[in-house]
């Protein structure tokens, strides 16, 4: 079966993230608890319905965690801080939020605190940080210190696609083309990378 055929559910239970849980592995859960994948049909589920901003908030935390562990590919919870450019109450900020941290773990004020100052999940999530923009997610690995920023825009892409159908079909077909284009309606930077440019100069000197 071809990706033209497959429906919206489909495509969604093979777009998978891999994920280690330390936490459950310290309690000595068997593997598929501590070890395990995190399908966009999953998060579907848990949202209770597809849409365009729960996509991107897939596809947004898919792209910090193949930039930030580039060893793995593997989201290690608890070792991502969140910062995102919207309030809570904007540009449904909290449905997105809600699948990020269940991805990453990383959770607000209502995360798991720790255990004996380890496998905290609290306080890893914050927003209102209007400096990087409305659309961007900035995820900073703790370990290593390095971040990324995600901007997940797909407004001038669906533009383009100018779908006619009526809704919900046309939300479905818009889902799918951005699946299957999720490099036109993302855009990823290194800011450690980009701080380095500015001081350095183009030429890479001061």
């Amino acid at each position: 079966m071809n990706q033209e055929t497959k429906t919206l559910e489909q495509i969604a239970e093979l777009r998978k993230i891999r994920i280690h849980e330390p936490f459950a592995e310290f309690l000595h859960a068997e593997p598929s608890m501590h070890s395990f994948e995190i399908s966009l049909l999953d998060c579907y589920r848990m949202s209770g319905h597809a849409c365009h901003a729960i996509t991107g908030a897939f596809l947004t935390a898919e792209a910090a965690i193949e930039r930030l562990f580039p060893e793995t590919k593997v989201c290690e919870r608890g070792d991502l801080e969140v910062e995102f450019g919207s309030n809570l109450d904007e540009r449904a900020t909290g449905p997105r939020s809600n699948v990020i941290s269940f991805i990453t773990g990383a959770w607000a004020s209502s995360g798991f605190p720790g255990l004996k100052g380890n496998f905290k999940r609290k306080d890893l999530l914050s927003y209102g940080h209007s400096e990087i923009g409305p659309t961007a997610v900035r995820f900073r690995r703790v370990s290593t210190g390095n971040s990324v920023l995600v901007e997940y825009d797909p407004s001038d892409f669906l533009g383009k696609l100018d779908c006619k159908l009526a809704f919900p079909e046309k939300w479905r077909v818009e889902i799918c083309a951005i699946l299957d284009n999720h490099r036109s309606v993302l855009k990823v930077s290194d800011e450690i990378a980009q701080i380095s440019r500015e001081l350095t100069g183009p030429n890479g000197c001061c």
